[in-house]
């Protein structure tokens, strides 16, 4: 036991003064102006229909399926302010403890509205695990000199920075895994990488280098396959202590590389780097394993681990947990298949149980394999909602990202629901997912879309090899349906 409570308090050097109010600050500053950042929930809860929104589990737990905007708003401010406090060492660690709490709960609200998206989960768990420092050195503390743990203890061991190393080591070897899982051995192919590429070309912030990757499938090929090893070595860091700084700059790389070619830019996770960096790299005395804490601390850093290792067994999705499967499909859409009618059933079942390589997920429109349609009144081709939304500027709706995570989870709820009451697919009944979803967004649509009286009726359609299958359609004139 003795020797674990050593690796979890002298595996790193703990976090001095200086890193403390460098790190907080820097990322104060990144989530402030970063999108889309949980302080900025107000704003993003405030632009999205209640239709959409899917409230996190531990939410859901608080009793809550809705926060209004001017109470994030508040939130936001006041864990700015112990944000502040804790970055100048003031009242540490409580300081620390409150502004991961208000990050926290920002961050669930927001889970809710942006559909898959890991891009703030590393601050998340930076913020978390700088509950575990207390830094005496450049602090308000050491100035009014008092301090609210013993001088030396857990709080001012290495504890911190490691557990942070393996929740972002997780990270990265989770979106490993989902590459393998998801893509198969089409990924390693580099086929379904170019057709992101492909995709994200238009905003591309390095257009030579899109350019240069989309035209050659050999270098996709092999970008392919160093992106997988970067992701599933990285567990290497943390057994490892010489390959840390390397294994972090590969990651920095990694990041990099997408920022230049596509749409996600991982600055904020690229900042919480810093607090692996520098303590990796620093000398530091030992604190003794009999220290104030010490055996507690080994032991939230074990248990750490095993919730790490249960939700990567499950796939877990659940906040505040990610797999990280953007953009892990193997196949460019061109090459996918749909399913017969006859497969939607098992293929929903499966994917129920959390087999998603059953039931395609969409990174980007050209993948969707369901989409609601609104069908005009005069007949002919209908338009996918999210398109018509966008294109009439209505300011208030959903993002895409939670509106394809959204209508894909209806779709699959739907199927399972008819199939387990041995029902059509194309079956009426208030009561099915699919029927509830398009009750809830009429309302939305005369509401917010100008001239929707030349649209008829809302259906939910899912592709297969015969074309669209109808399985819910609503008049737009039906009644509101109210949602809680």
């Amino acid at each position: 036991m003795s020797e674990i409570v050593n690796w979890w308090l002298n595996g790193m050097a703990p976090v001095s003064g200086v890193l403390r109010a460098v790190f907080y600050t820097g990322l104060l500053v990144l989530c402030v102006v970063d999108s889309p950042s949980p302080l900025q929930a107000a704003k993003i809860i405030g632009g999205t229909e209640r239709a959409f929104y899917t409230p996190v589990a531990v939410l859901r737990l608080l009793g809550l399926r809705w926060v209004e905007p001017p109470v994030l708003s508040v939130v936001a401010k006041l864990t700015i302010a112990v944000w502040i406090a804790a970055a100048v060492g003031f009242a540490q660690p409580v300081t620390g403890v409150l502004t991961f709490l208000g990050f926290a709960f920002l961050h669930m609200v927001n889970a809710g509205a942006l559909g898959s998206n890991h891009s703030t989960h590393s601050a998340l768990y930076a913020l978390l695990c700088l509950c575990f420092s207390v830094s005496p050195g450049f602090s308000v503390d050491t100035l009014l000199g008092f301090s609210l743990v013993p001088a030396q203890s857990a709080f001012t061991s290495g504890f911190a920075p490691l557990l942070l190393l393996v929740f972002l080591s997780y990270t990265l070897f989770a979106g490993g895994v989902s590459k393998v899982l998801n893509g198969g051995l089409r990924w390693f192919d580099g086929s379904g990488l170019r057709f992101y590429l492909e995709q994200s070309a238009p905003i591309a912030r390095w257009p030579f280098m899109s350019r240069l990757l989309t035209g050659s499938p050999a270098l996709c090929r092999a970008m392919a396959w160093a992106s997988v090893l970067i992701e599933l070595s990285a567990p290497a860091a943390i057994a490892v202590s010489p390959l840390r700084v390397p294994l972090i700059a590969l990651w920095v790389c990694l990041h990099v590389g997408i920022l230049f070619v596509m749409m996600p830019a991982y600055w904020v996770q690229m900042w919480c780097y810093l607090l692996l960096v520098v303590p990796a790299l620093t000398p530091h005395a030992a604190v003794p394993t009999d220290a104030p804490g010490a055996d507690v601390f080994a032991v939230i850093g074990v248990l750490g681990c095993l919730t790490l290792l249960v939700m990567m067994l499950r796939q877990s999705e659940e906040w505040p947990f990610t797999a990280v499967p953007m953009y892990s499909n193997g196949r460019p859409a061109a090459e996918v298949v749909p399913p017969r009618r006859e497969e939607l059933a098992t293929r929903a079942a499966q994917a129920h149980r959390g087999r998603h390589r059953s039931w395609q997920r969409a990174w980007v429109v050209e993948e969707v394999m369901e989409d609601i349609w609104v069908r005009p009144v005069e007949g002919g081709e209908g338009r996918p909602l999210f398109h018509l939304m966008l294109e009439n500027k209505v300011a208030k709706f959903v993002r895409w990202s939670q509106y394809g995570k959204v209508v894909r989870a209806t779709a699959i709820a739907d199927v399972v629901a008819k199939s387990a009451d041995h029902a059509e697919l194309d079956a009426a009944g208030a009561d099915y997912p699919a029927a509830r979803l398009l009750r809830a967004v009429t309302p939305v649509i005369r509401r917010a879309l100008p001239g929707w009286e030349r649209y008829d009726r809302l259906e939910l359609v899912c592709r297969t090899t015969c074309g669209g299958v109808v399985i819910a359609s609503t008049a737009l004139s039906a009644p509101e349906m109210r949602t809680s």
